[in-house]
């Protein structure tokens, strides 16, 4: 949420990004924010809801932004966050080998 408030406030942006679609972001990104601070205790299902939520009006906005993808986005479409994690079926950890 902050990353994405970060990201349209960016002055490199500035000029890109319509007025219409600045304040579209931001009310949610605040709409967002407050939820968050409300609920505190809600499960993590309700979080996930929220994300995509966000991310079904921010994502078509910062990605006509950058004119498709933007490089130094995640899969998620957020400058600067990490992408996802490690396929379910890959091999974690260090291999150990039999020491005599």
């Amino acid at each position: 949420v902050f990353q994405i408030k970060n990201s349209i406030n960016d002055e490199k942006l500035a000029d890109k990004v319509s007025a219409e679609d600045k304040a579209k972001v931001l009310d949610a990104v605040n709409t967002t924010t407050q939820w968050m601070d409300s609920n505190q205790q809600a499960e993590k299902e309700e979080f996930e809801e929220k994300q995509k939520a966000l991310e079904a009006i921010v994502l078509p906005i910062l990605q006509n932004l950058s004119g498709g993808a933007d490089a130094g986005a995640a899969p998620g479409g957020f400058p600067g966050a990490a992408g996802p994690g490690p396929a379910a079926d890959a091999d974690e950890g260090p291999k150990i080998e039999e020491i005599d």
